[in-house]
């Protein structure tokens, strides 16, 4: 990144330097093995999330490729970190191609429940490892192991998730674990078509027709054309299409995935509508930003940990779609609402809420058992399941609360409701989407770029 202008120079420097604080905060979400190995967390060690997940390491690795092969200082840290989360998948992904919600640092299946977005995930890591290592002409050791995993998790995903007769993914949960994702997503398929996308790119750079058949690559069309068609209605994206065929129009930062995974030049008319009515719906009126989806706490979909607010991740991507469609005042905005919420240490957090939702939470759903009811709803947990696994993230969730309570509470008497709460600091996730958006805003990270 050298230029003759010494102000553009500067320019530079200060975004690589910005950068690099944003790394050195999700390298400290990772933890070393005694082999050597790194593997990213969603969190650190000792927070509610001490878990290896394929949704947010996926979306990690979308950011690691791309700095892999830029001349950014943090190029070569990338590419490692971006390697390892590949290696941890290889060998998490089962024989006959499934692939889970969490595992733990040992490699063994944590999931609580079913969410059948992981396979996508786990494609899109294996494939952005592959193309980047390609690009950089860097040796990849057991190149047909790796082909074989995309081989297996794809025919896994087909086989036991996606229903011909409508050319869609099914879900139960997905990118949030409650039954608000059952039926047929947008982010599920959008993941998915990503997902497939990137096996097709892997299989042209490779030549990898004996391993990956020719029948996964012919799909993936049949599938795009026909997502692109079903989740739209009124000139917006669906949140999804419920097991009975019903359009769910509620606002969900979901209609943004078409964007996310890297499809907004096909779609851009629907994603400008699906934009102005998530803004206008989902903005919290006291804290600012957007909320994931609305609060109705009465539904037992709908999950409110330590009370509802905004999401700074998903905030995080919208002031993306902002900087994308070179709308840099209202980017600047989502992102300085977000720097005005990073604690002492620049650390952002998962999500936000106000002292008097936390408290009101704590006693109308987290002491009455009603969030336990709706984390553990049984038609969403995975068959069978050992109820130590339940025990163990209701701990998670117990110490999570407590912590707020005695440590991430900003009381402020000007806010209405008396300060706000930070949820889970830093999360990994929200630093990646934060990078993210510096990179679109200095036009150096395009959406379809890749």
């Amino acid at each position: 990144m050298t230029d003759s202008n010494p102000g553009k120079q500067s320019s530079q420097k200060n975004i690589n330097n910005e950068l690099e604080a944003h790394f050195k905060v999700i390298q400290s979400c990772s933890v070393e093995t005694d082999g050597g190995e790194k593997i990213l967390l969603a969190a650190r060690p000792e927070s509610r999330y001490p878990y290896f997940y394929p949704r947010d390491a996926a979306c990690a690795s979308g950011l690691l490729a791309y700095i892999s092969t830029s001349d950014l200082s943090i190029a070569d840290d990338s590419y490692e970190l971006l390697k390892s989360i590949a290696d941890f998948v290889l060998r998490s992904i089962g024989y006959d191609g499934y692939l889970g919600q969490r595992y733990a640092l040992s490699g063994e299946e944590k999931s609580v429940y079913k969410q059948e977005d992981n396979n996508a995930h786990g494609l899109i890591i294996l494939s952005n490892y592959l193309l980047t290592a390609k690009s950089k002409k860097e040796e990849i050791q057991d190149i047909n192991k790796f082909l074989l995993s995309i081989k297996n998790a794809s025919q896994f995903a087909i086989k036991n998730y996606y229903r011909p007769e409508i050319n869609l993914f099914h879900s139960t949960t997905s990118i949030h674990e409650s039954a608000l994702e059952e039926g047929f997503s947008c982010w599920t398929n959008f993941a998915y078509l990503r997902a497939f996308t990137l096996v097709s790119r892997v299989n042209d750079e490779f030549d990898a027709p004996d391993i990956i058949p020719d029948k996964i690559l012919t799909f993936k069309s049949a599938f795009k054309h026909n997502l692109f068609s079903i989740m739209v209605e009124n000139n917006r994206f669906l949140r999804r299409i419920d097991e009975k065929g019903n359009y769910d129009f509620k606002p969900d930062f979901t209609l943004l995935s078409p964007f996310y995974f890297e499809f907004g030049n096909e779609v851009k008319d629907y994603l400008d509508n699906s934009v102005d009515f998530i803004e206008r719906q989902l903005w919290d009126p006291e804290l600012g930003m957007i909320q994931r989806y609305l609060p109705f706490s009465g539904d037992i979909e709908i999950h409110t940990h330590a009370g509802n607010g905004p999401w700074l991740q998903y905030t995080a991507i919208l002031a993306q779609y902002h900087y994308w469609c070179k709308n840099d005042k209202r980017g600047d905005e989502l992102m300085n609402l977000i720097d005005s919420y990073k604690n002492e240490k620049g650390e952002i957090p998962e999500h936000i809420s106000t002292c008097k939702r936390f408290d009101a939470f704590i006693e109308s759903e987290w002491k009455t058992g009603l969030d336990f009811s709706k984390e553990f709803d049984k038609h969403i947990l995975q068959d069978n399941l050992d109820f130590d696994k339940i025990l163990e993230e209701a701990n998670n969730m117990q110490r999570a609360y407590n912590e707020v309570a005695d440590r991430c509470m900003i009381s402020d008497s000007t806010m209405e409701e008396d300060g706000y709460i930070m949820f889970v600091t830093p999360l990994m996730w929200s630093h990646v989407e934060y990078m993210k958006a510096l990179l679109y805003k200095h036009s150096l990270y395009s959406n379809n770029s890749r």
